[in-house]
């Protein structure tokens, strides 16, 4: 189980964990972020048949005016266990 699935299965209990200080702010925004990777992916993937991870990472970047190793150091946590 990845740490996103980890997050996702929280639901609620996130916000509340993140409102009691025991989960750091920035995981939300993180959170955000790499939620914005996997759909801007999947309609890349949808359109061109690849992942085109650098391309969208770039997209991200811009949308929330990170750096793409920001974006990068995102997905790998994201996709950690």
């Amino acid at each position: 189980m990845t740490r996103y699935e980890v997050m996702i299965g929280l639901g609620d209990q996130l916000g509340i964990l993140t409102a009691k200080s025991l989960i750091p702010v920035h995981l939300l925004e993180w959170k955000q972020y790499y939620e914005t990777y996997l759909s801007e992916a999947a309609k890349y993937r949808l359109n061109h048949g690849k992942t085109g991870k650098t391309y969208v990472a770039g997209l991200v970047a811009d949308e929330f005016n990170i750096s793409e190793r920001t974006v990068f150091s995102i997905i790998a946590f994201m996709e950690g266990y």
